[in-house]
């Protein structure tokens, strides 16, 4: 990502231009049972979906939208909690990452423009994303609209358009019109849910997303290509874990601030003597425990040194069971687990030493290494 890309935290919001030519892809419902959900993940200051909702209560002034939205910045997402609540159907924004945040109920249409970026070892951050966000769409009716580089669509090798075409089913795909196209190459994807995911072993790369430079222009005067859903149930967003900058925030707004300063400043504490003198047997367990093993050196020689401890079933009695009559009917046997300490020494000439606390006569039936 470009430095002012960074400092902004990937932030660029979609231009008016294009939230304006967007709008006009949707049908509105006719009949409208409970209200049609809007999330927005990554939604910066909220200003995109709060225009789609303008527009569409502007046509049809009985609609009811609820707007959502995501976003990591602590001061972007107060904007957005404000700006969402303000119009008709209300809204919130959550503060916190995509990735640490999930819903409880599907959406009708998913606004998706996530940053552009680099995951050093793993690919893009647009695939990435996408994986975590791709099943908030209701199935059979949820859209997804997605404002992506055209040349991470048609990358093979970075997965996002597989990843799409498993879980949805394309409705339509343009390019950005000029000059907004120079900034990002930047394309806007329009799809559907599907009832069922296709089988990802028989997916191939798709057709449609390839030739980035055949793709229709998205126009000021787009037409109607799909229609919006509403759904019953209210839509409420939750963080699945806490960041680093909800934590950070939260102690400095704590009263007990100054203690936890003060505890995670203070020097750590002196190492005291143990409570009872160690013995030879101490030692003994430190080394078969593994505990010091590596390389040792004394009185100018040099060892590797290797300790295991292993438990082991012995039997360690056998008693004769009689009748009433005195007479032997059969033997008991009684087993016992046993820690056995091992410790083996390689010398600087090659040769091995091993020393055990096993009994060289004792019958081991069962032998199980528990630790090295």
């Amino acid at each position: 990502m470009r430095e002012i890309a960074r400092t902004k935290m990937g932030f660029f919001p979609t231009q008016s231009r294009i939230v304006a030519a967007v709008v006009k892809l949707f049908n509105l419902p006719t009949e409208q049972i409970g209200s049609v959900a809007v999330l927005d993940a990554g939604c910066g200051t909220g200003q995109a979906i709060h225009d789609l909702r303008e527009i569409w209560c502007s046509q049809q002034p009985d609609l009811n939208v609820t707007l959502l939205g995501i976003e990591s910045d602590k001061n972007r997402c107060q904007q957005a909690a404000t700006l969402l609540a303000s119009g008709k159907g209300g809204g919130t924004a959550l503060w916190s990452a995509i990735e640490d945040a999930t819903v409880d109920q599907p959406v009708s249409l998913l606004w998706f423009n996530p940053p552009y970026d680099r995951i050093r070892g793993t690919g893009r951050t647009e695939a990435a994303l996408f994986n975590r966000v791709k099943e908030w769409p209701a199935r059979g009716s949820g859209l997804l609209v997605m404002i992506v580089p055209d040349y991470v669509l048609a990358d093979a090798e970075v997965g996002l358009a597989v990843a799409v075409e498993r879980d949805y089913e394309l409705v339509g795909l343009w390019r950005y019109p000029a000059p907004e196209y120079q900034d990002f190459k930047q394309c806007v994807l329009l799809a559907r849910r599907r009832e069922r995911a296709l089988n990802k072993t028989i997916l191939t790369f798709p057709r449609w997303a390839s030739e980035p430079s055949k793709r229709p222009v998205l126009r000021d005067d787009m037409k109607p290509v799909a229609t919006l859903t509403p759904v019953q149930k209210t839509v409420t967003l939750r963080r699945t874990r806490l960041g680093n900058d909800m934590i950070l925030d939260s102690v400095s707004r704590s009263p007990l601030r100054s203690g936890l300063l003060r505890e995670a400043a203070a020097p750590a504490p002196p190492i005291g003597r143990p409570l009872l003198p160690l013995k030879h047997g101490h030692l003994a367990l430190a080394l078969a425990g593994g505990l010091c093993d590596g390389v040792i050196e004394s009185g100018g020689n040099r060892f590797l040194i290797k300790g295991t401890l292993t438990s082991a079933i012995r039997r360690i009695s056998t008693k004769d069971q009689v009748d009433a009559d005195g007479g032997k009917v059969a033997e008991i046997d009684t087993y016992r687990t046993r820690y056995e300490m091992n410790v083996r020494c390689l010398r600087s000439d090659g040769s091995i030493e091993n020393y055990t606390s096993a009994e060289p006569a004792a019958e081991e039936l069962e032998t199980e290494i528990s630790e090295e």
